[in-house]
């Protein structure tokens, strides 16, 4: 049996707390040697939550002592290029949380350090894992919809009415992009997976809660290759329960997948159905297990990932989330925001840039009354 992938956890926030951390024991074949975060609190929950035996300040503290084979990088997106081309030049492999990074010229630069040290570079598209959208794809592989004709995606938050929100790096300018960088890499990943490449782009953002430098709503419309339209919307002013929905139409059905509300969200597969002629409902949503733990360890998203992960490291193999694939997502998240700037629909590949923050200074808030005082 071959040694384990020696891993270190760098950025224990939510990433660790909610996503990783409750499935780490389960992942074949890795072995998660140190955990990296500025926070001291943070890398004691790491240690006494998640076994995680040492803790480090820096990537660099960590890499000069522990023996390192590859990192698990979710820290604030603005850290994402230095950090993953350190590794690089490290010689070490890299799972980089989404968005890859803040730019396509960001992105350019990982994906050649990781080139250059023939290391892996995979991004953290976890929903590729999960056993609902893996079906998704096999109904369109096998033509149930028929042709396809388009795409709507939201992605809405309305379960917290209290108007107390706090500052967090998610929300600042030097992210150089909000809810749409965030979620909408989810949402974009999907759709060029289910669609094919996207070649314009055409948006609108706004920011609604107070604390916000970038956007924290925003409607997209995205033109694909293959005439295919995707729509991805997002609310702040949902006012009913958190809800993450995609619609796939065709020809002669539509496939509907969503988050039942009240079970965990991490490990259960989405509701699938497969809607024909208004009045026929297909179920396809994989069987699971009530008790989340033990769906987790058997098929969540995030295990199934870091199992791939530890597959590409030690076959050298290309990851189905690659570089590539990331920075394809980066580009049209870029596309949006100048499409926004400059009012107008944005065609791909994108040859022109965007000072960032001169945009979200641009945004003038609407902040409701309610927020006031």
């Amino acid at each position: 049996m071959s040694q384990p992938v020696r891993l270190a956890f760098v950025g224990c926030g939510h990433c660790l707390s909610i996503s990783f951390g409750p499935v780490l024991p389960f992942v074949d074949g890795l072995e998660v040697v140190a955990a990296v975060d500025l926070d001291d609190r943070a890398l004691a929950r790491a240690r006494d939550e998640y076994g995680i035996p040492n803790g480090y300040h820096t990537l660099k503290e960590c890499l000069d002592t522990e023996r390192v084979d590859a990192t698990l990088i979710a820290t604030p997106v603005y850290e994402h290029c230095a950090l993953a081309v350190d590794c690089a030049r490290r010689g070490v492999h890299v799972l980089l949380e989404k968005p890859m990074a803040r730019t396509p010229a960001e992105c350019d630069e990982i994906i050649a350090a990781h080139k250059n040290a023939e290391t892996v570079l995979m991004v953290g598209f976890m929903k590729r894992f999960n056993r609902s959208m893996l079906k998704a794809a096999e109904l369109l592989e096998q033509g149930a919809i028929g042709q396809m004709m388009g795409i709507r995606h939201n992605w809405d938050w309305g379960g917290n009415e209290s108007a107390r929100f706090g500052p967090h790096w998610r929300g600042k300018r030097q992210t150089w992009g909000g809810q749409w960088q965030d979620h909408g890499s989810h949402s974009v990943d999907l759709a060029h997976w289910w669609a094919g490449p996207i070649r314009s782009v055409i948006a609108t953002f706004d920011i609604t809660e107070p604390f916000h430098e970038v956007e924290n709503e925003y409607n997209v419309i995205c033109t694909h290759a293959s005439g295919v339209r995707s729509v991805h919307q997002s609310t702040k002013f949902f006012h009913r329960e958190n809800e993450e929905h995609y619609l796939i139409f065709g020809e002669t059905g539509t496939i509907e997948l969503r988050h039942a509300s009240g079970v965990w969200q991490h490990t259960t597969p989405y509701e699938l159905y497969l809607h024909r002629y208004g009045r026929v409902r297909e179920n396809h949503r994989p069987p699971f297990s009530t008790n989340w733990l033990e769906e987790g360890k058997r098929f969540g998203q995030y295990k199934v990932e870091l199992e791939h992960f530890v597959e590409c490291v030690r076959t050298h193999a290309q990851p189905l989330a690659s570089g590539e694939s990331g920075r394809a997502v980066v580009e049209v998240l870029s596309a949006a925001y100048l499409s926004a700037q400059e009012k107008r629909e944005v065609t791909l590949p994108l040859t022109e840039t965007l000072d960032y923050e001169e945009f979200f200074r641009s945004i003038i808030p609407r902040v409701p009354p309610r927020y006031h005082g």
